[in-house]
């Protein structure tokens, strides 16, 4: 019997003893626990087909009481086994990837920084979105074009690696694909180059505490490790820290860069790129009346991360090149919203980037945006470039 069915039987268990008036008292952490869990197996949009359970996971770095501690799940002798210790701010970590059974080693940053808005553009960028805990995907576009080798390394010189959003949910490899950006991101810089990590819907929802779209794997982690999935991103914690200094809108060179949108309603005459990029990130642990944040002009439903308009072509031409100029921008890159290919919208002016990258995965291929000596491409696993 997995996790999730446990704790269905447990919270009958516990419903039967209520309703014939019988008390039943948890210990209060388990108490926090079964409620935690229950609330969003409740609300979850994850189907009920999902069998995920506990697998290898982590760390997941907390800075507690003074201290660092490390949580992982991790390979044991025959099956998976927990991990919980103290380490150093200087120790080497690993990150193992059951998918490929394999690992990658990084360190701590010695500070995360809050990332800038605009950036020149450099000679090459390699564009994605939407990968959604897809490690194998991931891999294999990033080796496919010459931005990493076998060894997870950095190989892409002064190239810029742009990932517009939505890394988190639906898959299982969720804090596997945000280690190995991490890491990447340090490397870039190293060596010249870049990795931009823009904020998406799902980033949001999950750093808010909404986690309809997460799986079961995830709770069962948690569960075991004693660590609820909410504090994972917290703001005590390495991974949170460094998803708090991100944007959620940047400019490079004159292309603006957005996971969903920003729409013709959105008031850009009156808030700069700094000003939604702070905004957003205020928002990560803004507490909004009664909860609700779909009217927020930030990270509601007419938002930069959730807005669909314009990948749906439901504005104007006139529309979209208003906006472009607002931001002294030629062009918006966005993703958030599936689309058949890599294409160009509104007469060049939007490239749409969001593909079905699950399924492309299953098929052995993956695809993203190529941009070289001033014109975009689509590119695949294999290095083979095509024109939009």
């Amino acid at each position: 019997m997995n996790y999730k069915n446990i704790l269905k039987y447990i919270f009958l268990y516990l419903t039967v003893f209520s309703s014939a008036g019988l008390n039943f008292t948890l210990p209060e952490s388990n108490r926090n626990s079964l409620s935690f869990y229950q609330n969003n197996l409740q609300h979850r949009v994850i189907d009920e087909s999902d069998s995920s359970e506990f697998s290898s996971d982590g760390p997941v770095i907390v800075y507690e009481e003074g201290n660092i501690k490390s949580y992982s799940v991790i390979p044991g002798s025959n099956d998976f086994k927990t991990s919980v210790k103290t380490i150093g701010a200087e120790d080497i970590l690993s990150c193992y990837v059951d998918e490929k059974g394999d690992q990658f080693n990084f360190r701590l940053k010695e500070s995360v920084n809050t990332e800038n808005d605009v950036y020149d553009l450099p000679e090459k960028m390699l564009i994605l979105s939407d990968i959604e805990g897809n490690f194998k995907g991931f891999y294999l576009i990033l080796k496919g074009a010459g931005v990493i080798n076998e060894n997870f390394e950095w190989t892409f010189g002064n190239g810029h690696l742009v990932l517009v959003g939505d890394f988190f949910d639906r898959g299982l490899n969720v804090t596997e694909c945000l280690w190995l950006i991490y890491k990447l991101e340090y490397e870039a810089e190293q060596s010249g180059g870049k990795v931009h990590f823009i904020l998406g819907n799902h980033e949001m929802m999950v750093l808010r505490g909404d986690l309809r779209y997460v799986r079961a794997k995830y709770f069962s982690n948690a569960d075991s490790l004693k660590l609820s999935y909410d504090k994972w991103f917290a703001k005590n914690t390495e991974l949170g820290k460094w998803l708090r200094s991100k944007n959620a809108v940047e400019k490079i060179g004159d292309y603006l860069f957005v996971h969903a949108g920003i729409s013709k309603d959105f008031p850009a005459d009156t808030f700069s790129l700094t000003d939604i990029n702070v905004n957003i990130r205020l928002s990560i642990d803004k507490t909004f009346p009664g909860g609700k944040t779909s009217k927020d002009i930030f990270i509601g439903s007419g938002g930069p991360l959730w807005y669909r308009g314009i990948i749906k072509e439901t504005e104007t031409q006139e529309d979209v090149e208003k906006t472009l100029s607002v931001f002294n921008s030629s062009k918006m890159i966005a993703g958030h919203t599936i689309v058949d290919s890599i294409k160009h919208l509104y007469n060049g002016k939007v490239i749409a980037i969001d593909l079905d990258h699950n399924e492309n995965t299953k098929k052995g291929v993956m695809f993203a945006l190529w941009f070289e000596n001033g014109k975009f491409y689509m590119i695949d696993n294999n290095g083979l470039k095509s024109e939009l």
